[in-house]
């Protein structure tokens, strides 16, 4: 049995959100701090006066843990040699929304890493 192409799209991703969560205490310590201190289960909602400063990083470490799925799901197409160019505009085009609404920010990363896809996804579609 032969390995697959070696999963450089999904690892970027999957990177991409093991910064995103342990920034999380670094750029929201407040809200981390908040979330242990109304010990952490339900804790976001449950001081409705806390639950924005709790919320806002809760949101931040959760959409890195989403990244990380999707560089897990991504790698394993990349794996399987099955990248396909529309992965490559999903990131693009979730890179332009985040920018958009928040130009200083990570979303920029998605722009790199779109452009890897697309010359991956090429590059699986001549071999394939």
């Amino acid at each position: 049995m032969t390995a697959g192409p070696v999963p450089v799209v999904g690892a970027s991703l999957v990177g991409i959100g093991v910064v995103h969560v342990a920034a999380t205490r670094r750029f929201y310590p407040e809200s981390v701090r908040s979330i242990v201190q109304g010990r952490v289960l339900g804790a976001v909602e449950a001081d409705p006066e806390l639950a924005a400063v709790r919320g806002v990083g809760f949101w931040y470490a959760t959409v890195g843990l989403g990244v990380i799925a999707l560089g897990r799901a991504v790698g394993q197409v990349e794996r399987a040699g099955r990248l396909r160019i529309d992965t490559a505009a999903v990131l693009a085009g979730i890179g332009a929304w985040g920018v958009s609404l928040m130009p200083k920010s990570g979303f920029w990363l998605f722009f790199p890493v779109a452009a890897l896809a697309a010359v991956r996804a090429r590059a699986s579609r001549v071999r394939g």
